[in-house]
């Protein structure tokens, strides 16, 4: 009887430190992880409607977002996936001024320690793409109406608009469209560099602009009818190829 006794407070006791508060030895520490994302361009803050250096003539920019997929920590052969499909709006119609907005997004519980890199899909991944709009919760990225289209039954993976002053006249008057779109242009880019997540840490990613439009060393040519947009066939996707092969060269990591 006693033995059944002391088995049962034994028990109790276990049962009642498990209540009370403190972490499971068994599991990992882990904190909440910011990621701030950032719209560039030369390295300072993108601004809309700013004329902006470009070539030998000038561009502005009034609208630049971006799906982002299966966003990836490394460490060695580990991965820990922190996100599966994230939608940054540098641009929105709220925002105060023309000043971009930095975007930041919080991951949960992410496993403390020290990382070599992070791998990024910029669109949206085939297996998301694959769906619409109405398969979503409302507050899921991926149910805006807007952000999908049906002709080409897939989402815009990016936007980035604006004008160019091909003549240095002062007017503005070539519109410039660029939303890529497919899984022919879906890319995944890896970032070697050290992040270490712990309580209170962050990391920031920039997308620049003008390294965007700056091809193997040169300037991608405006002035080229059919380079002032990407075309609404989703056949053609000669425009959306230069660009996405060429955004791992327009992003920066920073911790």
């Amino acid at each position: 009887m006693k033995k059944l006794l002391l088995s049962g407070m034994l028990a109790a006791a276990l049962f009642f430190a498990g209540c009370d508060g403190t972490s499971d030895p068994a599991l990992p520490p882990s904190s909440d992880f910011t990621v701030t994302f950032k719209a560039l361009y030369d390295g300072q803050t993108l601004e809309k409607f700013k004329s902006y250096d470009y070539d030998t003539y000038k561009v502005n920019f009034s609208r630049f977002n971006t799906f982002l997929s299966d966003i990836t920590l490394l460490k060695g052969n580990e991965e820990i996936k922190i996100s599966d499909i994230e939608w940054v709006d540098f641009t929105p119609d709220s925002a105060f001024g023309n000043l971009t907005v930095s975007v930041p997004v919080k991951f949960k519980n992410v496993p403390d320690g020290d990382y070599t890199g992070i791998r990024i899909g910029y669109g949206v991944k085939p297996e998301l793409n694959a769906k619409r709009p109405n398969n979503f919760q409302s507050t899921h990225p991926l149910s805006r109406e807007n952000e999908y289209w049906l002709g080409w039954g897939s989402y815009i993976f990016n936007k980035v608009e604006g004008k160019a002053d091909l003549d240095n006249s002062g007017a503005f008057g070539t519109s410039l469209v660029y939303h890529c779109g497919s899984d022919a242009v879906y890319r995944t880019y890896t970032f070697n560099t050290p992040i270490q997540v712990e309580q209170g840490a962050a990391a920031t990613v920039e997308f620049d602009l003008k390294k965007l439009f700056t091809i193997n060393g040169s300037w991608f040519d405006m002035k080229i009818p059919a380079n002032q947009f990407t075309s609404n066939d989703v056949g053609n996707v000669i425009v959306a190829t230069i660009l996405m092969d060429n955004f791992d060269a327009a992003t920066t990591v920073i911790q």
